[in-house]
This record gives structure tokens, C-alpha cells and sequence, in this order.
């Protein structure tokens, strides 16, 4: 009976850990960029959506990255160039009332 009552209660210590979503976003060609009030907006057909969020045309480099301005460096260079970009992202972030899913700056952002 005690292993019992250490199981369950194991079991709802993993139930009271927060889940979060996340998840790779594979390379993509950047087919355009665009500024909004708080990040890079970068445009590409066929992203991922490890988010669930509620748009998938678009991912955000959000401004408050640790890195904003070296991966923005990098990812205008990427575009330029034609080349692919990829990250990861953990979260969605909401603008103008519809989400996208975040890419960070400062890890896992990489250039192909």
C-alpha cells in the first residue's frame, strides 16, 4: 500500500509540472521581412507549428531576444542571400490579436 501512495503521489507531481510545446522550425527560404511594433516578422511557405499557434505563415524574432541585433544581422544577410534559415521556437507570441510562433535568437538559429 505504501508503494502505492508514493506512485501516486510521484504521479501528481508530474501532473502539477507545467507542459510546454515547442519544438524545431526545419530551414525555410525567407520569402519576405517585415517590422512590427516588438519584432522581425519573417514570411515563408511550409513552417512548422510546434506551437499550435494560430498563424503558421510567419515566425518572430521578438525584439527582447537576448541577440536581436546579431540574429537580425544574420537573418537580413540570410534573406539577401537566398538562403535558408531555421531555429527553434517555444512559444507563441500575439500580435495584433493573432499568434506566431517565436524564434530564438539565441539558440539554434542557423543559416543554410
Amino acid at each position: 500500500m505504501k508503494k502505492l501512495s508514493q506512485l501516486m503521489s510521484g504521479m501528481g507531481l508530474l501532473l502539477a509540472i507545467p507542459a510546454y510545446a515547442g519544438g524545431s522550425l526545419p530551414a525555410q527560404t525567407v520569402e519576405r521581412l517585415a517590422f512590427q511594433t516588438g519584432g522581425l516578422f519573417m514570411y515563408a511557405n511550409g513552417w512548422a507549428n510546434p506551437n499550435a499557434c494560430s498563424r503558421s505563415d510567419a515566425i518572430v524574432l521578438k525584439e527582447t531576444d537576448a541577440n536581436y541585433d546579431k540574429a537580425y544581422t544574420l537573418i537580413l544577410a540570410a534573406y539577401m542571400a537566398g538562403k535558408k534559415v531555421s531555429g527553434y521556437s517555444d512559444g507563441c507570441v500575439e500580435f495584433d490579436g493573432q499568434t506566431y510562433n517565436s524564434i530564438r535568437g539565441f539558440k539554434y538559429l542557423v543559416i543554410e
